[in-house]
């Protein structure tokens, strides 16, 4: 979103009567003690990507010796951690029955849920999950509660990777027509803007959207 764009979406929702003017939102970079401003002190950061669906990373039929199970990529986390790598990551992809390609066959752990269940079982380590926000219902308030709990559980080592989706095929799964690729980030940008506004506001929050009901 461009911040001409954010700007109008801004004072379109402080227009609302019903609306909670925005605050400023801080990044975790400005809190000194947490996890995230630790690593960015570095030069360089190590990170994992982790295999969590059949084929790992790439549609190759070589073998290979990856699986996509969670004790498989909870070990290699684990290990990452033990290793001193700075953080982990997983991508997120919604697959018909059977998959596509041959290599890709169905078998995925989700990204969100499998990450958040490694928030018990690490320390260290910072753990980014994708999250596709238009795929719903998601509602802000759902998003900005499980995040925050996952946050509190992790003591700020919780990450996000925001996508909207480009394949028609994850949209259809859904119930609509692929999303045209400037509407999307639109509508993600809308959505962010209230999840950012929950964590950061002091008091309660009444959200006036533009774009989505």
């Amino acid at each position: 979103m461009t911040e001409a764009t954010f700007a109008t979406h801004r004072q379109a929702h402080e227009q609302s009567p019903d609306a909670t003017p925005f605050v400023p939102v801080r990044s975790p970079a400005e809190f000194p003690a947490s996890p995230v401003a630790r690593v960015l002190e570095q030069p360089l950061l190590l990170g994992l990507f982790r295999p969590i669906q059949a084929g790992g990373w790439s549609a190759s039929t070589l073998p290979r010796t990856t699986d996509w199970n969670f004790d498989y990529n909870l070990a290699l986390v684990q290990k990452a951690e033990s290793l001193g790598f700075d953080l982990v990551f997983a991508l997120s992809q919604w697959l018909p029955k059977g998959g596509y390609g041959g290599v890709f066959n169905g078998e995925a752990l989700d990204s969100f849920m499998s990450l958040a269940a490694m928030t018990a079982c690490t320390e260290r380590i910072i753990l980014v999950a994708t999250s596709h926000v238009l795929y719903g219902p998601w509602h802000p308030l759902h998003f900005a509660k499980f995040c925050a709990t996952l946050d509190h559980i992790s003591k700020g080592r919780w990450g996000i990777n925001v996508v909207t989706g480009h394949r028609a095929i994850e949209h259809e799964m859904f119930g609509w027509h692929r999303i045209e690729h400037d509407r999307r980030y639109e509508l993600a940008g809308e959505f962010l803007d209230a999840v950012q506004q929950l964590w950061a506001q002091p008091d309660n929050f009444s959200f006036a959207p533009l774009l989505s009901s």
